[in-house]
């Protein structure tokens, strides 16, 4: 077994323990109520999937209402437009339904490049579309708005690596869909970029991308920053910030497990 190998496995040994802690701790501790007439999901309900990216044998809940759920929240009860995209991709990834929902995701690059993963997994061809986003000038995902702060630009850039991340594995374990070296190439790139650029004051404890990182040689440092952000996350803000590492590990580790 290579060197690349050998660590790729003991980091997917890592995230697992890491995931079943998350798992263990995450509740839903929202103290908002919804609007008169809102349907606001709670992405407790992923939980189920997220074990089972872990390899348990769980049955899955009743899907959740992509279509008509206007709010996706997490611990806290906050909610981001991503969250819907993430529903449904785990709950596919996990073994249930692909959903079909429209959604404006606007100029964002990182909702674009989720729309277009949910487009392959219906069985339609984004393909130009991920390559207008890949092919952009710039070492970064996108650039960074005048009136964007640093840590906004920075959750949406990880929130856009997990789903190029997404999409490559995707396009590249299907036999109807063409696997894009190029799209490789760029997200080495990109992460490459945010191991000398982005300090470690900017990353998320929520792990978007990590399996990406952690793939790439020369960016596992980054990775490894992730998870001891995570880790030391867990520890201060317990149950109610446990929800989405949770999910992201599960995630994480059925990338890098497979």
């Amino acid at each position: 077994m290579s060197d690349a190998a050998t660590d790729t496995r003991r980091y997917a040994t890592m995230i697992r323990a890491l995931a079943e802690h998350a798992i263990g701790l995450a509740v839903d501790a929202s103290a908002h109520r919804p609007k008169p007439g809102e349907v606001r999901v709670s992405l407790t309900g992923l939980l189920p999937a997220a074990r089972r990216l872990l390899g348990e044998a769980v049955e899955l809940p009743e899907p959740p209402p992509v279509e008509s759920v206007e709010v996706f929240t997490d611990g806290r009860g906050q909610s981001r437009p991503v969250y819907r995209s993430l529903a449904a991709y785990l709950y596919c990834r996990a073994g249930g339904p692909v959903f079909s929902f429209n959604e404006n995701v606007g100029q964002d690059v990182s909702r674009r490049l989720w729309s277009a993963w949910h487009e392959f997994a219906r069985g339609g061809d984004a393909a130009e579309e991920v390559d207008r986003i890949v092919e952009a000038n710039g070492d970064c995902l996108h650039p960074q708005a005048f009136d964007e702060t640093p840590d906004h630009w920075t959750y949406r850039e990880l929130v856009g690596i997990h789903a190029l991340q997404s999409l490559i594995e995707l396009t590249g374990s299907r036999d109807d869909l063409s696997d894009r070296p190029g799209w490789r190439q760029r997200l080495a790139e990109i992460t490459r970029y945010h191991q000398f650029h982005t300090q470690p004051d900017y990353t998320t404890y929520q792990p978007w991308g990590l399996a990406a990182f952690l793939s790439n040689p020369e960016t596992v440092m980054f990775g490894e920053q992730q998870l001891h952000d995570t880790q030391s996350h867990l520890q201060i803000e317990g149950g109610v910030g446990a929800l989405l590492p949770a999910l992201l590990l599960a995630d994480a580790y059925a990338s890098l497990s497979a």
